[in-house]
């Protein structure tokens, strides 16, 4: 198989894999999964809002969650690890769900988005943006737009940094999209220079302990004296 198709291949596996997570675990609050090759097989960390809908009772539900990654997407040996969010509202796949929610129970665009831009920022973001698009206002679609602080849009910042997210919201006009991007607080930027405050005054001794003070006696220098040299 050429290259290209490969990654093709495991792209589109990717995105269908997403789109399965994303539907069976919605009500747990899913954000995101990482996957990575172990030598014992194939290491999956799922980050959910309340994990005990991932595990369920007694195990069933994440025993059912790696059947089906073993089988209908072909991951070898599976290994789940379900990894609960500390901070859901700095998670962008979480914070477009909850936009859709509120939409789908009739709030208002507008309140809705700076509503969640509060929310966000209040939790410690650099920035937020939220683009909701669709039949919100009459029969015209149309997008509207709510952000604050700082968010990196180009490079790999954008792409490494920011949570993203998608959603979708199924209102009477019609279909509705929510994209919600975070930058989180205290990340590493780049050219970002952060200067160390330099300490003043002496440091205090420990107690009980004995600083020697070492003299060094200068030499003299030679070649100089009163102009009589010795043979």
């Amino acid at each position: 198989m050429p290259v290209e198709k490969h990654f093709i291949k495991q792209g589109i596996k990717r995105v269908q894999l997403e789109t399965y997570l994303q539907n069976e675990l919605s009500k747990a609050g899913y954000g995101g999964v990482d996957i990575k090759r172990v030598l014992t097989g194939t290491r999956v960390t799922i980050y959910v809002e309340r994990p005990g809908m991932v595990i369920g009772k007694k195990g069933k539900s994440i025993k059912q969650l790696t059947d089906d990654l073993e089988q209908k997407f072909g991951l070898e040996k599976p290994q789940v690890e379900v990894v609960e969010i500390p901070k859901p509202e700095l998670s962008g796949p979480i914070m477009a769900k909850h936009i859709a929610f509120a939409l789908e129970r009739g709030l208002s665009v507008r309140r809705v988005g700076q509503s969640m831009v509060r929310t966000i920022m209040g939790a410690g973001a650099r920035g937020v943006e939220i683009v909701i698009s669709g039949r919100i206002a009459g029969e015209r679609s149309r997008s509207m737009r709510f952000y604050e602080g700082y968010l990196s849009k180009a490079g790999e910042p954008a792409q490494k940094l920011v949570s993203h997210g998608k959603a979708v919201a199924k209102l009477k006009p019609g279909i509705v999209g929510i994209k919600v991007s975070i930058m989180p607080p205290d990340v590493p930027l780049p050219g970002e220079i952060k200067i160390a405050e330099e300490t003043t005054g002496t440091e205090k001794q420990p107690a009980g302990e004995k600083v020697e003070e070492t003299k060094v006696k200068k030499a003299p220098e030679e070649g100089v004296g009163d102009g009589d040299a010795q043979a």
